[in-house]
This record gives C-alpha cells, structure tokens and sequence, in this order.
C-alpha cells in the first residue's frame, strides 16, 4: 500500500484526515440578548466524570461569533443535528446580513434550556448545556473546555443505554464540503451512503472562506 506526503505548502490540511467529524449546532445568547447560532465539528468528549467537553473555535484571521458570546457568557448549548435539517444546518455557516440573525433565519425553535441561558434547538435530537471551566489559545483556534451540566435526548434517537437508533436517527456525520459560485456543497455520511445537501446561498450573501461561520 502506497502512502504519500502531504505537501508544505498545503501541510494546515492534515487535520482533515480525521474525517468525519460531528456536526453540531452550537447556541449561544449574543450581546443585545438574541439567539445565536453556528455549526462546528471539532468536538470531543474529554471527561467521564465528571462529564466534559472541548470545543475549539476560530481566533484568526476572525474570531467567530459563537467565541465572543461564550467569553462573555461562559454558557453554550450542544445540540446535535441530523440528516432531515442539514440544508438549515447549512445555513446557518453563513454570515447574518444587516440587521439579520441567523437562528431566526434558519427556522430553527428555539426550547428553553434547563441550567443555561441560551436556547436549545428543538428540531435537533439531543442536547449537552455546558458552562465554561476555562478557554485555552491552542493556535488560530481557542479551545473550550465546559462542564455538561444537562444532557437529554429524543427517545426514538437513542436506546436507554444510549445507543444511537439509526432506523429513526441519522447523524449529521460530516465528510467534505465545497464553495461554488453560488453557495457551498456539503457531503454528510449515511449509514449505507452518502447524502449531500446543496445550499444556495441567502440572497445578498458573500461567498464565506471555510474557515469561516
């Protein structure tokens, strides 16, 4: 079996052969008291007891929103997506015109949490509120790591040992993604395949880098 070096001048993208990564929605409470929300995958458990996670987010060349508001909040909500909202979870990668938000934008429904501020999202199939333990520059990204302080989930979704039911659940397992003129193509994995979901872009939308929301 051959193997073959990834080059110097594109070696920033030998992260991605740890494909696939977990989409997940990320809510926060933005500074005028609104809801926000982005999509990131570069999410992991890093704590059984007591449970927690770490979830790096983009400092450089532009710090996200999402960072902003949970430097400022020290809350966040997890929620986990799957296959039928993957064009709004899409959707939500691009920036907020003026005077727009993107969770309103999206159609998402906003469900009140239950030990955080910010909203959970109830079209998604479970839930991890976090609150902040401590924020760590890791490079051109921060990494968070948070203390799960509620965790619940659809019961169709998961076993009582949590075991995913991939006859009624159908993770948003990401695998590639692709800027066209007119909006961005992602490819998420499925069970026996794959399914790509072609999202236009909003009306008056710039065309977003990838390392951007």
């Amino acid at each position: 079996m051959q193997k073959k070096d990834i080059a110097a001048e594109c070696f920033e993208k030998s992260v991605f052969l740890l494909q696939p990564g977990r989409a997940i929605l990320c809510t926060t409470i933005n500074e005028d008291g609104s809801n926000h929300v982005a999509p990131f995958s570069w999410i992991n458990p890093i704590s059984f007891i007591p449970p927690r996670v770490g979830l790096a987010l983009l400092t450089s060349p532009k710090k996200q929103q999402s960072l902003e508001n949970i430097e400022r909040t020290g809350e966040f909500v997890v929620n986990l997506p799957d296959i039928p909202i993957a064009e709004q979870l899409v959707l939500t990668s691009y920036d907020a015109l003026d005077g727009e938000n993107k969770f309103e934008r999206s159609g998402f429904t906003p469900l009140p949490a239950k030990k955080v501020e910010p909203v959970a999202i109830q079209e998604c199939r479970a839930h991890l509120e976090c609150k902040v333990i401590e924020i760590i520059d890791v490079g051109d990204h921060d990494l968070i790591l948070a203390d799960v302080v509620a965790a619940y989930y659809d019961t169709d979704a998961f076993s009582e040992n949590l075991l995913i039911n991939l006859s009624t659940y159908r993770p948003a397992t990401h695998l590639q993604n692709y800027i066209t003129d007119t909006g961005q193509v992602h490819v998420f994995m499925e069970p026996g395949g794959s399914y790509v979901a072609d999202v236009p872009f909003p009306s008056g939308a710039r065309v977003l880098r990838e390392d951007e929301e």
